[in-house]
């Protein structure tokens, strides 16, 4: 099992199957018209031998055209070329149908290990198993099913005087051949000798891989546009970042500038409003002259005729008697208790009177 894992074509096939395997299960999550409209078959030039003819057909994806039937005669290389259209690299690959008669089949088991000379010791096989000698035949193979120690080998074996005639016509109208099988084959064979053109073969392989190559090749560039993307974002957030934690204490400085000019504001606001009441003024500097000297106020409120004053005094008893005697103010009361003040000595106090007015 370790030296499987180190074999490069074991590798391959892994790839090739997973590969399969992947684009199976999408298909398979598509609608049967959506899987219709998008399955495409191996573009290629179908022909068909049989006895007496030529067959020939095009295939284009999922649809098998008609094209000629060629009898086999002293013409029949011209007609084929008029046939099987050639445009070099773009051209479909040209692939022969033999009749699955000529064909002598075989299914082989053979150790695991075999997979690593595969191709001689089917030699030593097909001379076991074919009626002729090998140099008069063509053979291909297709491996059926692999277990853990064994492999099952499908052979086919056809006479070259049975192949050759049928292969002149396409080497007389200097049209290569990409692939030589049988009719009845439901895939292509893993190796074999049959005479196909080896430039032709290795186009039809690379024309095999090229779609999986270039979903490949779409699916990297998809991969690095959106790790680019994911890099140019995360490389803007992290400067963003850097940006706002350097601007950080310049906006703290702005924010405590923008409160002290907000106060300031205010404070020059309630200066001209006070400025503007002349009557407030006059009012505040008139219960100022009316407190005794050892009494302060922290609040005065003006709602109307009524003035509420709050402050501290020692002798915060005698307030409602000196506003009640006075010619601007009437009606005092305290609006709460009397309560000691920031030294014993001191009160403070929470009083209420009426404006005398004219």
């Amino acid at each position: 099992m370790g030296g499987a894992l180190l074999r490069p074509d074991a590798w391959i096939e892994w790839i090739v199957d997973g590969w399969r395997w992947w684009t199976g299960e999408l298909a398979a999550v598509l609608p049967k018209r959506v899987r219709d409209a998008l399955a495409t078959g191996d573009d290629a030039i179908l022909v068909t031998a049989h006895d007496n003819e030529l067959v020939v057909s095009r295939r284009t994806g999922l649809r098998e055209l008609f094209v000629a039937r060629i009898p086999r005669d002293a013409a029949a290389a011209r007609a084929l070329r008029l046939s099987v259209p050639q445009r070099g690299f773009l051209a479909d690959p040209v692939i022969l149908h033999l009749p699955p008669s000529q064909a002598l089949s075989r299914v082989l088991t053979l150790p695991g290990a075999a997979r690593r000379n595969l191709d001689g010791i089917l030699k030593y096989e097909i001379a076991r198993h074919s009626p002729v000698g090998t140099d008069e035949i063509y053979y291909e193979y297709r491996i059926l099913g692999r277990e853990a120690d064994s492999m099952t080998v499908g052979l086919r074996i056809a006479h070259r005087d049975a192949v050759n005639p049928t292969v002149e016509f396409f080497r007389d109208a200097g049209i290569p051949l990409a692939r030589i099988t049988f009719a009845d084959d439901a895939k292509p064979a893993a190796g074999g000798t049959f005479p196909a053109d080896a430039a032709a073969t290795r186009q039809l392989r690379l024309r095999s891989r090229l779609v999986p190559a270039l979903a490949g090749l779409v699916l990297a560039l998809a991969f690095g546009v959106v790790g680019a993307v994911y890099l140019r974002g995360q490389a803007v957030a992290d400067d963003l970042t850097d940006r706002v934690a350097a601007a950080r204490p310049r906006a703290a400085v702005v924010e405590q500038l923008q409160r002290q000019l907000d106060a300031a504001y205010r404070q020059a606001a309630f200066l001209t409003q006070q400025k503007r009441d002349v009557t407030s003024a006059a009012i505040l500097a008139a219960v100022a002259r009316t407190l005794p000297d050892d009494a302060w106020i922290y609040e005065f409120e003006l709602n109307g005729d009524e003035v509420r004053v709050h402050g501290f005094s020692s002798s915060a008893a005698s307030l409602i008697a000196l506003f009640d005697s006075s010619k601007l103010f009437h009606d005092a009361e305290m609006r709460a208790p009397l309560m000691q003040g920031p030294t014993n000595a001191t009160q403070r106090f929470d009083i209420a009177f009426r404006v005398r007015r004219p």
